[in-house]
């Protein structure tokens, strides 16, 4: 029952995160983190962090697309903001979308519907070229979402095209996530551990390059959102999934599956951030900014989020070996077949880009690679 009322809820979310603009909303009630100065609690003593903060008070207003569970690491950190801010600032949480959508959340948080939101730059790749678009070139060579959380945070922050994408929407960002990971799900027992054994199957993407790798190799691409995933393959109408393992599961496909393949990269690692309106921002004096800055880019969120990742990512493993569902990991040489097979595409679309007049992807693709390259494993 627990388990299903996880997915349930896991479901929700991601209805809310696929969808357009919906229909109007009703007044949402929010969620209002606890106040110390009402409830004392044990807090660190500012003097000990070397800040106090002596500015005025401010009750800023969250907007997050999930629930309140998968937000855990980032309610928590607000929570020591308001600790080390004496109480003086506090914050108002919106839960699953219920002030701002998807869609909305960028020109929302821009305009100061909200001070606080996270955006997931997919939604909007023409605002985001940089940030998203070069970020997704085929199976770049991140392993994981921690550590493609990971390098965003060290690395992006340092890049000003990056940056002036955020504060060209009035927006600055506060934690970048990776959204990392491929699987390919089958409802029948499949061999697919090369590029050219996609031939003559129907797989469901809603990616535009990997449709057209699969057109071009003789397999039939087929655009079918989520909640379609379960039915379309239990009958049949297509022979596979590519997406993520978890998306697949919360939809209630992978229970059926047969055949289940794991990239070791992941073929579009997408941005999504945690963002303040860039008006708030600057508003902070630097005490606070540094206040914020430290809990949420610090130590203690990272490995309360790495481990909220990994109890994810390890549940449908879990699933895949209670159904009896054997995974085949596709890693070393032949992840380096696939990365091969894609890297015309990825730069094709590169090429496409740098004629509309985005001349640095090339610059900004290197300096991605170089920052992978380069990472120690650590914040």
């Amino acid at each position: 029952m627990k388990k299903l009322l996880s997915i349930t809820l896991a479901a929700i979310m991601l209805l809310s995160i696929f969808a357009a603009c919906g229909a109007p909303k009703p007044t949402p009630t929010p969620t209002q983190t606890p106040d110390p100065t009402e409830n004392p609690q044990p807090t660190v003593p500012a003097s000990v962090e070397g800040l106090v903060y002596d500015g005025p008070a401010m009750e800023l207003t969250v907007n997050f697309s999930s629930t309140e569970a998968n937000q855990k690491p980032f309610v928590d950190a607000f929570d020591r903001i308001t600790e080390r801010s004496g109480g003086k600032i506090t914050f108002v949480i919106y839960y699953s979308n219920s002030l701002l959508s998807p869609g909305e959340a960028l020109d929302g948080l821009g305009s100061g519907v909200c001070d606080i939101s996270d955006i997931t730059m997919a939604n909007f790749p023409e605002r985001f070229v940089y940030s998203q678009q070069v970020m997704s070139y085929p199976f770049l060579g991140f392993t994981s979402i921690a550590m493609a959380s990971d390098v965003m945070n060290r690395n992006f922050f340092k890049n000003e095209l990056m940056m002036n994408e955020f504060k060209a929407t009035n927006i600055h960002p506060l934690f970048f996530l990776g959204v990392w990971g491929t699987s390919m799900v089958f409802k029948n027992p499949t061999e697919i551990s090369t590029p050219d054994t996609v031939s003559g199957l129907k797989l469901v993407t809603d990616n535009r390059i990997l449709t057209q790798f699969l057109a071009d190799k003789g397999a039939t691409p087929v655009g079918l959102p989520p909640t379609e995933f379960y039915s379309s393959l239990s009958n049949n109408v297509v022979d596979g999934l590519i997406n993520g393992i978890h998306v697949i599961n919360i939809f209630g496909a992978l229970s059926i599956a047969k055949s289940v393949y794991l990239f070791e990269r992941s073929f579009a690692t997408g941005c999504r951030a945690i963002c303040i309106n860039n008006d708030v921002w600057s508003s902070f004096d630097d005490t606070l900014k540094q206040i914020f800055t430290e809990e949420l880019l610090g130590e203690q969120l990272r490995e309360e989020a790495v481990e909220h990742w990994t109890k994810s990512d390890q549940s449908h493993l879990d699933d895949c070996a209670e159904w009896n569902i054997p995974i085949t990991r596709i890693e070393g040489e032949q992840m380096q077949a696939w990365v091969d097979a894609l890297k015309p595409y990825g730069d094709e679309q590169l090429k496409q880009l740098s004629d509309k007049g985005y001349t640095e992807v090339y610059n900004v693709l290197e300096f991605i690679n170089d920052a992978i390259e380069n990472y120690d494993g650590g914040l």
